[in-house]
């Protein structure tokens, strides 16, 4: 089996990482100081997806440089019937992720997340549009209610900010 698409989903979530950190480099630090401070979770994941994507390009390649051609030895188990991998699901989850993170800060979380979820179990496969809304909103709301409501945290709410400001929802 063909194993280059490994190293080219490795890399790309490696590429992910790095531009995850650096985006959380333009971070600005809050008017209140804290020890871990705003970019550290952020740092933490992209060095996750950097360190995780590179583990599989060397471990490939490692095991490519034992062998004479392009092709290993199969890993894992046979796909299910009715549920194939494919490298187009892998790549339209990447692309979608990657849209999500740009449509994020404008559309703001209760409008781009929905969307998102949607988006994301259409490229998994499932097809029933009236449970994929209703998953979404279920958690968006829920998501949105403990985090802006009950912790405290900024989340952006984009065009429905002046709505959630005059309902006293979100104080910016």
């Amino acid at each position: 089996m063909d194993r280059r698409i490994d190293i080219a989903v490795a890399a790309a979530f490696a590429l992910l990482g790095l531009f995850m950190i650096w985006q959380a480099s333009l971070i600005r630090e809050g008017m209140m100081r804290d020890p871990i401070g705003p970019r550290a979770a952020f740092y933490a994941c992209g060095a996750v997806l950097v360190i995780g994507g590179a583990v599989v390009i060397l471990g490939h390649l490692r095991r490519w440089s034992q062998q004479a051609h392009h092709l290993v030895r199969n890993e894992g188990t046979a796909d299910e019937m009715d549920f194939p991998s494919s490298a187009l699901r892998a790549w339209g989850l990447i692309a979608l992720v990657t849209i999500f993170a740009v449509l994020f800060q404008p559309l703001g979380f209760l409008i781009a997340t929905p969307v998102f979820i949607v988006a994301a179990l259409a490229v998994m496969g499932k097809r029933n549009w009236g449970v994929m809304a209703v998953i979404a909103v279920i958690f968006t709301a829920v998501t949105y209610g403990i985090f802006a409501q009950i912790l405290s945290v900024r989340i952006p709410v984009g065009p429905l900010t002046p709505l959630f400001r005059e309902l006293g929802w979100i104080v910016l």
